[in-house]
Parts: structure tokens; C-alpha cells; sequence
């Protein structure tokens, strides 16, 4: 099946609005349920987890602002060049890293079944964007964006860390 631009744009579009509403259904629903905390430990685990999503949810506004030549008046996603140090020589997307961190921390505050069928689906929302992303940032730096994929992960934050390790490595060699 064939999208013309407009309808790709709405098909994209509707999994960030979906990924958006589960992430807030999934703040407000323990609000209202009555499940007090099985494993306290797991609640101060979703704390810690909290946090560092946080971090990376707000980290790539200020990297692209100062690395990715985005002019002034742009939006901060609007970079210009491929951005490829710092926290994004370890993971391709560290904003989506940090918006499933999101999920998985309501997941351990809440450790409710409803919770967990949220973030979960949530989870999958984030990463079938990160995907959508990735191609879209192939089309727009075509081979060296290609070549930034096979060394950095899109998620996985310790596969990434070995392999920043590894290259540190055979870079001093």
C-alpha cells in the first residue's frame, strides 16, 4: 500500500499521539486505582529509572541547539548536520531512549496490571517512531547517516557504551 505525503504524515503523526496519551493515561490511571505497592524497592528502582529518562528526554534540545547548526528561528529537531558526538556516539535516539524510561518507571511505581499493558504498548510506540525516524533521517543524510547506524544502536545503551569502548580503542591503536 502506497501513502502519498500527506497520509504518511498522519500515520507517523498518530503513533506520537498515541505513544503521548498511553504515556499519560499511564501517569493518571494509578491515581485512581487502588493497588498499593507490592515491591517497595521497584517504586524507588522507578524513581532512579525516572530520572535519568528525564535527562535524556531533554538532553537532545540542548546537543542539536549547540551541535546541529540549527538556525535560530527553527524548531531544535531542525539540524542541519548529522550530530554524532556526545550522547549520540552511544545511542541513535537518546529522546526515545528517555521516553521509554517514561513507561518503564510508571511500570515499576505502579506495578499494576493495567499500568504494564500501557507502558508496554507505549514501549512499542516509542520504538516503531525511532524506526520511522531513522528512515527519515537516511533520506535527508543518506550515506553517513547509513554509516552512523552500523556503529551506534538506536536504543540500547550498553550495547552502545562497548561499542563507543571499542572504537575509543581502535582509535588509539
Amino acid at each position: 500500500m502506497k501513502f502519498n505525503r500527506n497520509e504518511k504524515k498522519m500515520k507517523n503523526g498518530f503513533i506520537y499521539y498515541f505513544a503521548g496519551i498511553l504515556l499519560i493515561m499511564g501517569y493518571l490511571i494509578p491515581w485512581f486505582l487502588d493497588n498499593p505497592v507490592h515491591i517497595k524497592e521497584l517504586w524507588y528502582v522507578g524513581w532512579i529509572i525516572w530520572i535519568i529518562g528525564l535527562v535524556l528526554l531533554f538532553l537532545p534540545m540542548y546537543i542539536f541547539r549547540s551541535k546541529g547548526m540549527v538556525m535560530k528561528k527553527n524548531d531544535w529537531t531542525k539540524t542541519t548536520v548529522l550530530v554524532d558526538t556526545g550522547i549520540y556516539s552511544i545511542i541513535r535516539h537518546p529522546l526515545y531512549l528517555g521516553w521509554s524510561l517514561m513507561y518503564f518507571a510508571i511500570i515499576l511505581w505502579s506495578q499494576h496490571w493495567l499500568t504494564i499493558t500501557i507502558g508496554i504498548t507505549g514501549v512499542i510506540c516509542v520504538y516503531l517512531i525511532s524506526r520511522q525516524e531513522d528512515q527519515l533521517l537516511i533520506k535527508k543524510f543518506g550515506n553517513d547517516y547509513l554509516d552512523y547506524m552500523k556503529k551506534v544502536p538506536r536504543m540500547n545503551f550498553f550495547s552502545g557504551i562497548i561499542q563507543f569502548i571499542r572504537r575509543r580503542k581502535k582509535k588509539k591503536s
